[in-house]
């Protein structure tokens, strides 16, 4: 091979790996919302939801104080006067994952994610929707003992959400 073909085909090789890898890049970033977050339909109304999730976050061993729920709607509307409409978010924590990550000091900036959080909302479709950061995802991008710990907590998460 001469050295003009080898240039030629070291040419081709790096502008596919640049298309390549900036493709892949593109495609991240117009799908990283919905892999970060996963937003699923309720078949229930607004209430229903919020009580049907809490429920079942107990009946599988999470907390859920009372203090960690926030009406956004209530909230907004009364320090900027615009209505969102119906939007709350459901806190909660399974104090035994989130004890074993919290302990080390290696994980305690983890802290800012907790506790999970389950925003239940209404949009103008008259639609209620439930929305979750995908923790299993999380865990794989943060690695170490996150990964055990997101995969305890992504299949309760799941459970909270089926409504069938």
């Amino acid at each position: 091979m001469t050295n003009h073909s080898m240039a030629k085909n070291l040419i081709v090789f790096l502008i596919a790996l640049v298309l390549g890898i900036g493709g892949t890049l593109y495609i991240i970033r117009i799908n990283l919302a919905t892999l970060l977050v996963t937003e699923i339909e309720s078949p229930l109304d607004f209430d229903e939801t919020l009580v049907h999730i809490e429920s079942k976050a107990k009946e599988i061993g999470w907390k859920v104080p009372r203090k960690w729920k926030a009406n956004f709607q209530k909230n907004f509307n009364k320090i900027v006067g615009k209505d969102i409409g119906p939007m709350r978010l459901l806190k909660m924590c399974e104090p035994f994952i989130a004890a074993d990550l919290l302990i080390s000091d290696e994980n305690k900036y983890l802290s800012v994610m907790m506790p999970c959080t389950f925003a239940v909302y209404q949009k103008s479709d008259g639609k209620v929707y439930v929305a979750m950061m995908n923790l299993k995802l999380v865990g794989m991008a943060l690695g170490g003992d996150v990964v055990p710990a997101m995969e305890k907590a992504w299949p309760d998460m799941l459970k909270m959400v089926k409504f069938n």
